[in-house]
């Protein structure tokens, strides 16, 4: 394959993007309403990559720049979504190459990692991607919510003539109740702008909750087919939480029933009186590629105590400069020659870094080489579980 085939922007303009809405629905099969939302208000050539041959496009990747926070610390990250290549072009790879151009350019730009929601886990792990986010999905049947009242003020909006006041209390709600959360996307009033502009063109609505000082202390934002699905649903108490949950049961006589998507740690059958009726799974949800080790560990390094050093060899088969055996301790983060404690791939590294999984649980798997037994008690003090969320799919 020859690099002149892959244009990164300003190709074609009106007929290429809308070949690009086209491969879109013939990949993905997305509702037209949908995939014409995403070109007016996502989209964007500069941060669009494709392949393409006598002006066709067989090939494309979009790359979307949020703020993500990890810890105290903050960052711009590209989730890439709608990566696909046609049918008669796969196994030739176009989409490794496509993959690894926006890895690269990432990297220059010197951001930590890109990340992606991935349909087969197994098409990005070779590229170095894993998972670090998971989502709760719950169907219910109505009888389970008849016993909910509602204490609060509850909105509801469904089309865009709300007041533009909602966006920066909607943004200062979910930093709020996002904190308890290691890595997440630091959504800001612009986010929430698009996040109710998804929702309006699939035709649905959001219900806002306020206390009695009238501040946003929960909402739901939901569609309706079938059955009634939750998209998103965040809120600070148990009382907002019910005041939500009595809204859906006012569908009881509408829909056959109700799907809810929730972060990995809130326990929905907590506050149900049974469990009946009742079906929960857990979805991972986000995929990431580290793109800078040394700034990784670095951030690791602040839970070591000041006597304490770890020395870890880490694998990257696309950036050398993440290969080689990496000291670390509470003063600094140095690439060296040597001997290691633990040996891993790029993976792994994200896997145990972000807390997706802990030590001892990717230890059972033997998914990486520990040479040094004497270290492991620093290791488990490091790599520990954490909880992460990732809802949104632009």
């Amino acid at each position: 394959m020859r690099n002149s085939h892959l244009f990164l922007y300003k190709v074609g303009g009106k007929m290429i993007k809308n070949q690009l809405k086209v491969l879109w629905k013939n990949l993905f099969n997305d509702e037209s309403d949908y995939i014409n939302w995403y070109f007016d208000n996502v989209y964007n050539e500069e941060n669009t990559k494709m392949f393409l041959k006598n002006n066709k496009v067989y090939g494309m990747l979009f790359e979307n720049s949020y703020h993500i926070s990890v810890d105290e610390d903050r960052f711009m990250g590209r989730y890439l979504v709608g990566v696909g290549v046609t049918p008669e072009k796969r196994g030739e790879g176009v989409m490794k190459e496509l993959l690894l151009k926006s890895l690269k350019e990432a990297y220059d730009f010197g951001e930590e990692f890109i990340y992606l929601t991935p349909i087969d886990k197994k098409i990005y792990e070779r590229f170095g991607f894993a998972y670090i986010s998971t989502l709760s999905k719950y169907e219910l049947e109505f009888p389970v919510l008849c016993d909910f009242k509602k204490e609060f003020k509850i909105e509801k909006i469904q089309d865009e003539s709300y007041d533009q006041n909602i966006l920066i209390k909607l943004k200062e709600f979910y930093k709020e109740v996002s904190q308890e959360y290691y890595v997440k996307v630091a959504r800001e009033k612009e986010d929430y702008q698009k996040i109710l502009s998804e929702i309006f063109c699939e035709d649905g609505l959001i219900y806002i909750s306020y206390d009695i000082a009238g501040k946003i202390n929960g909402y739901m934002s939901l569609v309706k087919s079938e059955s009634i699905y939750v998209k998103e649903i965040l809120f600070k108490d148990k009382d907002t939480l019910e005041g939500l949950l009595s809204i859906l049961y006012g569908y009881k006589d509408y829909y056959k029933k109700i799907e809810i998507i929730l972060p990995e740690n809130t326990y929905l059958e907590d506050y149900l009186d049974s469990e009946n009726l009742v079906k929960k799974t857990l979805k991972n949800k986000i995929q990431v590629r580290i793109l800078h080790v040394e700034k990784v560990l670095k951030r690791l390094s602040k839970s070591l105590k000041e006597n304490e050093e770890i020395k870890i060899y880490v694998q990257d088969r696309y950036i050398e400069s993440n290969t080689g055996v990496f000291k670390i301790n509470k003063s600094e983060v140095e690439k060296i020659e040597g001997e290691f404690d633990l040996s891993l791939d790029i993976n792994d590294l994200a896997t145990l870094a972000y807390g997706f999984r802990d030590y001892k649980s990717l230890k059972k798997i033997e998914s990486f080489y520990i040479k040094n037994k004497d270290k492991e008690q620093i290791l488990s003090s490091i790599f520990i579980r954490r909880i992460n969320y990732f809802n949104q799919d632009f």
